[in-house]
């Protein structure tokens, strides 16, 4: 019966129930984010809105999302990550970002024409361009905590998740704005994923609180390589989804030449 005891306390430790829900700050700063999830890679996603019963509501856009290596001119080691908005076959939108590595602190930010941001000894200085097409320029205290969206899609899958029901506090900074803000994010279970015939991906839910009634969002994971496969968003009746399309984790594009 004594031997049992060990075998039994293990057990107890490991069933998910029994953890405590604290609520764990993730920041730039503790450096709790699983690195290794942070690999070189392009994303390509269909983005597209249905009503409340599931009827498409819109056309599919399409976000090429991309994470690259580098280092900056002061031979600093950055994450560069670029974001394309492809909609009805044009280019909608072009961000780009840079963040130290392995922080992730936000140290240039660009979406063309309309707005730069440069960090500069904790002070970001923002320039803008307003609808009558003239600059603005301001700057800001900043101390570094908070990640940067629109890395959100790729900061998820850093977290360190382990079981249903773990609690996240995570900040997030948008470009231009004055401050930045905490969300709270839940591990609310887990289940097998399957996209495009494919055989079931183990995927932790995560689901993210907007702080605004009715408005939140739940992310796929894989548990296995941390990316986002799925993404189902709510907001006042209307849904709207990111499903990934597509992966590549070569250095550069490869053209096949004809054999």
């Amino acid at each position: 019966m004594l031997k049992a005891i060990p075998f039994l306390i293990a057990s107890l430790l490991a069933c998910p129930s029994l953890h405590a829900q604290t609520l764990d700050t993730i920041t730039t700063k503790n450096q709790k984010i699983v690195v290794k999830n942070l690999v070189p890679i392009k994303h390509s996603y269909a983005v597209f809105f249905t009503d409340s019963i599931g009827n498409r509501t819109s056309s599919a856009d399409i976000w090429d999302r991309e994470i690259r290596r580098a280092k900056n001119s002061a031979g600093q080691d950055v994450i560069e990550f670029e974001w394309k908005m492809w909609r009805k076959d044009s280019l909608f939108l072009q961000t780009k970002g840079v963040c130290a590595f392995p922080s992730l602190e936000l140290l240039e930010y660009t979406s063309a024409p309309m707005l730069a941001v440069k960090n500069t000894e904790g002070i970001l200085n923002v320039r803008m361009q307003t609808r009558m097409k003239t600059d603005t320029t301001f700057a800001i205290p900043f101390d570094g905590t908070p990640f940067t969206f629109p890395m959100d899609l790729e900061i998820w899958g850093l977290l360190p998740i382990k079981y249903a029901g773990q609690k996240f506090s995570v900040p997030f900074y948008e470009p231009g704005r004055g401050s930045y803000k905490y969300y709270t994010c839940t591990v609310v279970g887990k289940e097998q994923l399957v996209l495009q015939g494919t055989t079931g991906i183990d995927c932790w839910m995560l689901q993210i609180d907007y702080g605004q009634s009715g408005s939140y969002a739940t992310f796929w994971i894989a548990q296995d390589s941390g990316e986002v496969l799925k993404m189902q968003e709510s907001f006042r009746g209307v849904y709207r989804y990111k499903i990934k399309l597509f992966s590549d984790n070569s250095a550069n594009v490869r053209r096949i030449p004809k054999m």
